[in-house]
């Protein structure tokens, strides 16, 4: 595919209140990192359409350029993309020239261009670590973005790895869009390496397949030589395996906010992540960068953080892949994107695909 991209008007220029942006399917984690950025982008350009989730409501006085429509959403509207709401925002609307669905399924072609980005890979995996009930929810919206992948003009994910797993018959309009990394681009650019380092080990998320017993094993390995060592888990504390919760050493802090989670890592002497399976390097990238030194499990993702960067590969202490200790002086900011760089990319994009349509229409 061939993208031309379009000289009459800059940027800044452009007009994007015929832009909606679906942003209901979440609002935690990286896909709220996404929103914020997108809500403050667009904001600052003139406004946007975007439908978000209702857990987010009172977030429209922070930005009150952009137009709003907060979804309710429970599993079956999720999957469906079924909101009654939704649709009388896009009927007052009017004609969409681009639409963007993160995470969600196209039900039809909704605007002139239309955008699927896939935000989660396990519905198109192994669903071993998750529970029945998620793995049927997770099965049945696999089935739906696929078909629904014929409505998407661009269809994105967070890796190469992540396509990999798509249909390829739709390889033409595979686009990789990361998240931005603005906090360890600026962290690393004005050297701010911290010197109130605390003997804590970190780790973040305790989804089954973020395998916190590697995480442990990899912790204890450390105690051998720090047997003061401290390991802060954050993340549902009941996923936690109960012999991890029984060590005195183990602090359980439950889920926290995001910039708790980065000020936790600023301090952080280590940095574990012994994930399986990921979307993208995204939450890898603001532990290799925040924290002193990092095990990164060894994928496809966390090797793309790691291009023309030095580390070692650990692959002696019994985890389920080897892992890859790196110290933050030695990370390459070059392997990351700023979130003013991403959505410029996606417009041009847009924007090009708009273009093309309307000369094949000539």
């Amino acid at each position: 595919m061939r993208f031309i991209t379009p000289k009459t008007e800059t940027l800044q220029e452009y007009n994007y209140k015929s832009y909606l942006f679906n942003l209901s399917y979440s609002y935690l984690g990286g896909a709220l990192k996404r929103i914020l950025a997108y809500l403050e982008w667009f904001d600052k350009h003139g406004g946007s359409c975007f439908a978000l989730n209702s857990r987010l409501k009172g977030i429209e006085k922070k930005f009150p350029n952009n137009h709003y429509c907060f979804v309710r959403q429970n599993p079956t509207a999720k999957v469906f993309n079924y909101s009654s709401r939704l649709n009388q925002f896009i009927s007052d609307i009017g004609k969409i020239d681009f639409y963007y669905s993160y995470g969600i399924p196209l039900p039809c072609k909704v605007g002139r261009v239309n955008w699927l980005h896939i935000g989660n890979v396990l519905p198109f995996v192994g669903l071993g670590y998750v529970s029945f009930k998620r793995s049927l929810e997770l099965k049945l919206l696999g089935l739906l973005i696929k078909k629904s992948m014929r409505y998407a003009d661009i269809i994105s994910a967070e890796s190469e790895f992540s396509l990999s797993l798509l249909d390829r018959s739709f390889k033409d309009k595979f686009v990789v869009s990361v998240n931005g990394s603005d906090e360890e681009i600026s962290t690393y650019k004005n050297n701010l390496f911290f010197n109130n380092i605390e003997n804590i080990a970190v780790a973040v998320g305790t989804c089954r397949y973020k395998c916190i017993d590697d995480v442990y094993k990899i912790y204890l390995h450390l105690r051998q030589s720090n047997p003061d060592l401290r390991l802060i888990i954050t993340g549902i504390k009941e996923d936690v395996p109960a012999r991890v919760q029984k060590d005195n050493l183990v602090v359980l802090c439950g889920i926290l906010p995001q910039l708790d989670v980065c000020n936790l890592l600023k301090k952080a002497k280590y940095y574990i992540t012994t994930t399986i399976i990921e979307n993208s390097y995204n939450a890898a990238s603001e532990g290799a960068f925040l924290a002193k030194e990092s095990f990164l499990s060894d994928i496809g993702p966390h090797r793309k953080l790691l291009k023309n960067v030095k580390y070692n590969v650990i692959n002696n202490l019994n985890t389920r892949v080897p892992s890859l200790h790196v110290h933050r002086e030695d990370m390459n900011v070059n392997n990351l994107k700023s979130w003013d760089q991403i959505i410029k990319d996606i417009i041009q994009i847009q924007r090009s695909h708009y273009t093309c349509q309307l000369t094949d229409i000539v």
